[in-house]
């Protein structure tokens, strides 16, 4: 297939239509700009891989099936960090916060929708840059030792315990950076895919596509949510009256290891899963391998 497959056209309605919407004051949409346009996304990016041969929704359904379904589970880890103390009925809320929700049960609609389409439109995202990457020169490769993946471990855990220990709106970059460093060492000691293991085959491909993939994830995320009714607000000690759209703009750097912290969750998450994956990150012209 060497043109983009007619689902990219799909999406590119559903993210008008969402965006469109929202700026003529069309409540339901404006309501849902989110989840639409998120969908339109994720529908783009897999028509533009399909150029390639690689879209997911032709070659590996069950896989972007099981990329939603984990998506949503692997979010609400971050909504714990954000509301710690959620048995406590108004609060609090450290980091982001949420206006102009609809009622229950629309909401719990909204937020499973919007929720799935997170580990979809990053690997997709990360996908579809890592193919303009084969120029990028490769490291000399050599085993990493297991050494390096246990420091990785010892670094990570107390930074995902301690903002659970003591809620505190200044542990926001602890969140982000625990969860890629703990993952990380996990499925390297798995003998999972990882960074890790790219490394020692030299590669950097896949690294640089997700800490791209989570630039371009973050800025499309802010500018929907700037337009959405249904949204969310930043309050953070640093330089927070500083922003793009909503988001100040120190808090982009986070979307960098929150990439890598999604393709993580995915392979943990995935592995668990009894069928086994027809693959972990699949490649232009690549062929999945059997079961």
């Amino acid at each position: 297939m060497t043109r983009g497959a007619w689902w990219l056209w799909l999406g590119l309605v559903f993210l008008v239509a969402s965006v469109g919407g929202a700026a003529l004051g069309l409540s339901w949409l404006a309501q849902n700009v989110t989840p639409l346009g998120w969908t339109g996304v994720i529908l783009i990016a897999d028509g533009l891989l399909a150029r390639r041969g690689a879209s997911w929704l032709v070659r590996y359904p069950r896989e972007l099936l099981w990329a939603a379904v984990i998506s949503v589970p692997s979010w609400l880890l971050f909504e714990f960090y954000n509301r710690p103390r959620f048995w406590r009925e108004n609060g609090p809320e450290l980091w982001w916060h949420y206006h102009g929700l609809p009622p229950w049960p629309e909401r719990g609609i909204g937020y499973l929708w919007a929720f799935a389409t997170i580990t979809p439109a990053v690997l997709l995202i990360a996908q579809l840059i890592q193919g303009h990457l084969a120029k990028l020169p490769r490291g000399k490769g050599g085993k990493v030792p297991e050494e390096v993946a246990v420091v990785l471990l010892l670094v990570g855990f107390p930074l995902a315990v301690l903002p659970l220990l003591w809620p505190s709106p200044y542990f926001a970059a602890d969140v982000w950076l625990a969860w890629p460093l703990l993952l990380e060492g996990v499925n390297y000691l798995r003998g999972k895919p990882c960074l890790l293991r790219d490394f020692e085959q030299g590669d950097r491909s896949r690294f640089v596509a997700l800490l791209a993939a989570g630039a371009v994830c973050g800025f499309i995320w802010e500018a929907l949510n700037w337009v959405a009714s249904a949204r969310w607000v930043y309050t953070v000690p640093f330089a927070g009256q500083v922003k793009l759209f909503e988001m100040p703009v120190l808090g982009y750097f986070g979307f960098l290891p929150f990439a890598v912290a999604v393709f993580n969750l995915w392979v943990l998450l995935r592995s668990l899963i009894p069928w086994p994956p027809l693959a972990w990150q699949p490649q232009p012209g690549e062929r999945p391998p059997a079961g």
